[in-house]
């Protein structure tokens, strides 16, 4: 069996025992295995309520997408904002698992392309969002969730609480930012206890391509 197999194996038996912790998932999605052979990488964010508001109506106005502070039950504390052509998803907090001083994840995309995994960053709230003071965030609530955009099937960026963890964010993108083409991919961090039985996200044949945490 490939490498990819065994760390698909190997992703697989570790959540079915149950996993705390941050998860920093890659795919290269290709072609969809069917359900049946789906790996319970991360929770279904899909059906959850939608407290969204307006979405870009193009490709040409994600740049325009405006900076949004939201916080969860469990005490994340979280930034959307578009720095130039840059989007970012940035949570501080509690995260379990992590050495000791990680309290940041962050997930990045360039235009409406990927920029690689999310990374954590040993740095407190403070250190790297400075004064937080003057921000108002929205409460994210259990069973909801927030739509930054939405160009189905392979570009979207959405946060929600499923039932089964804290925080789920997930980035589509139609390819990374370094080619020109190229497989489209799914960047994004689950936040809290994993379950065996969590609707999944699908894995190609070519399997899980880096997972940190």
């Amino acid at each position: 069996m490939g490498s990819a197999g065994r760390k698909v194996r190997s992703v697989v038996r570790a959540i079915t025992m149950g996993l705390v912790g941050v998860v920093v998932v890659s795919l290269a999605l290709i072609s969809p295995l069917p359900d049946a052979a789906a790996a319970p990488l991360v929770p279904d964010i899909d059906s959850l309520i939608d407290d969204s508001g307006p979405l870009p109506s193009s490709l040409a106005d994600l740049n325009a997408v405006p900076t949004l502070w939201f916080s969860t039950a469990t005490g994340l504390l979280c930034k959307e904002q578009t720095v130039k052509v840059t989007h970012q998803v940035a949570c501080a907090g509690d995260l379990p698992g992590q050495p000791t001083g990680t309290h940041i994840v962050d997930l990045q995309g360039v235009y409406d392309r990927g920029l690689g995994p999310a990374q954590f960053v040993a740095k407190t709230s403070e250190e790297f969002f400075g004064d937080t003071s003057g921000a108002v965030p929205v409460v994210l609530a259990p069973g909801h969730k927030i739509v930054f955009w939405s160009f189905p099937p392979s570009r979207s960026l959405v946060c929600g609480v499923p039932p089964s963890a804290d925080l789920v964010c997930v980035l589509k993108a139609p390819h990374e930012i370094s080619s020109d083409a190229g497989p489209s991919v799914t960047h994004g961090f689950v936040v809290g206890r994993l379950r065996a039985g969590c609707s999944s996200l699908r894995v190609s044949h070519r399997g899980v391509r880096r997972m940190i945490g």
